[in-house]
């Protein structure tokens, strides 16, 4: 691990960034930085061998999952709550869906 520190380091720093929506590691056997994508949609593993390429394949493919699976955003985990987002965060009050209203 102290080999590929600094690609570990890399690799936390890119899954700060795009939070639950994908989780970003590195994979010293491989020499790859890999995304996966913890949304609705199907979406195949990403890989690069850079942190900067890993970063602009997880953003083209995330446009690409908001135009074609809009169903697919990221949902508050709280029950009855109606927010979705292409990326979490945090909102108050939670909008009610009209059956938790009821």
């Amino acid at each position: 691990m102290s080999d590929d520190y600094e690609q570990y380091r890399a690799a936390e720093r890119l899954h700060e960034r795009h939070r639950r929506l994908w989780w970003v590691m590195w994979a010293p056997g491989a020499r790859r930085y890999f995304a996966f994508y913890q949304g609705d949609a199907d979406v195949e593993p990403i890989h690069a061998t850079s942190p900067e390429d890993l970063d602009q394949q997880i953003r083209r493919a995330q446009s690409a999952i908001a135009r074609t699976h809009p169903a697919s955003y990221w949902r508050c985990p709280v029950a009855g709550c109606a927010w979705t987002s292409v990326n979490p965060m945090f909102h108050s009050p939670c909008p009610l869906t009209p059956a938790a209203r009821n």
